[in-house]
């Protein structure tokens, strides 16, 4: 605490002062007179593959997939909606290493009343990101590398996967970076068969709000958790056959691929969006990117959300 005599600041350490000068200072804190509000406790648990990483992902297509490394940024959790009384909201971020991750991890916490839509983001890590248990400050710091791709623009990583996938002779390594910025929203879960959205929040309640995180996920031939299998050999071609045949299949690789010469690779598999408003997919890079990236995060382990891919913003700078 600081007060003014002329022209001089003399700071005044509040150990110091006197209690009879601290009482009326607390004395005009405004009185919150609303009711108690629910706390709804925002964590995240990695998949069966991503908590056991020595143990390979097996594809349809017969190859085995190994992650090396996996993380992502996560949080600005939203409690809000038409009927929902928002007490606070958690805007920051938790840098997640997921691989060996222990479940329900903390990400945020959160306060309201009423029916509340529940929301929340993947995004560039930021200086003042936390770090969750298995992170580290060399993790915070490369997702917080800048550089440059068509979805994003300049910006750092808000997602990044590496690793290698094996069929017999043939081997193929991966590191991709996903730097574009995503808002999951209107997240509903399926009760009795039936999609549920939103959180009904008491007062003096508590509500946890678990998602899965699977980074095999991004090697999915559909957008659907429920009705894709996991596959590799489009994705292999990519290298071999459109790129440069050097053993690592890289996201540009991926756009050199035609997504509509892909729907004869199996019954099902890599097909077209169907919803009006959804853009067709150009490339298998198109599909990596935009269709599958954004189910990497399921919200309490059967759910959905609605996906916002939003540039980075400023078009510049991590973050």
């Amino acid at each position: 605490m600081t007060h003014r005599y002329g022209t001089q600041r003399i700071a005044l350490p509040w150990r110091l002062l006197p209690l009879a000068l601290l009482a009326p200072l607390a004395s005009c804190l405004p009185k919150d007179t609303r009711p108690p509000p629910s706390s709804v406790l925002f964590t995240a648990s990695p998949s069966a593959a991503a908590a056991m990483p020595k143990t390979p992902v097996q594809t349809e297509d017969g190859w085995e997939i190994s992650f090396e490394r996996a993380l992502i940024t996560i949080g600005r959790a939203s409690v809000d909606g038409d009927s929902c009384n928002s007490y606070s909201e958690a805007r920051y971020t938790r840098v997640l290493s997921l691989l060996g991750a222990p479940a329900r991890e903390k990400i945020s916490e959160s306060f309201a009343l009423g029916h509340c839509d529940f929301g929340f983001a993947i995004v560039n890590a930021e200086s003042d990101s936390l770090l969750g248990s298995t992170a580290t400050d060399a993790d915070l710091a490369f997702l917080r590398t800048p550089g440059e791709d068509k979805y994003a623009g300049l910006s750092g990583i808000s997602f990044y996967v590496e690793g290698t996938a094996s069929k017999g002779t043939r081997r193929e390594t991966f590191a991709w970076k996903f730097r574009g910025r995503m808002r999951l929203e209107e997240c509903s879960e399926m009760v009795d068969g039936k999609p549920v959205q939103g959180l009904d929040l008491v007062q003096d309640g508590a509500v946890s709000v678990d998602v899965t995180i699977a980074p095999e996920r991004i090697f999915a031939d559909g957008v659907d958790p429920d009705m894709s299998k996991l596959r590799f050999d489009a994705i292999a071609a990519a290298d071999i056959e459109a790129g440069d045949a050097d053993g690592e299949v890289t996201l540009d690789e991926l756009g050199l691929v035609a997504y509509d010469t892909l729907s004869s690779v199996a019954d099902g598999a890599y097909a077209q969006p169907t919803a009006d408003a959804a853009l067709p997919f150009m490339t298998l890079e198109d599909f990596v990117y935009t269709g599958v990236a954004p189910t990497v995060v399921r919200y309490r382990g059967n759910g959905k959300c609605q996906p916002q891919l939003r540039p980075a913003r400023g078009g510049g700078g991590p973050g």
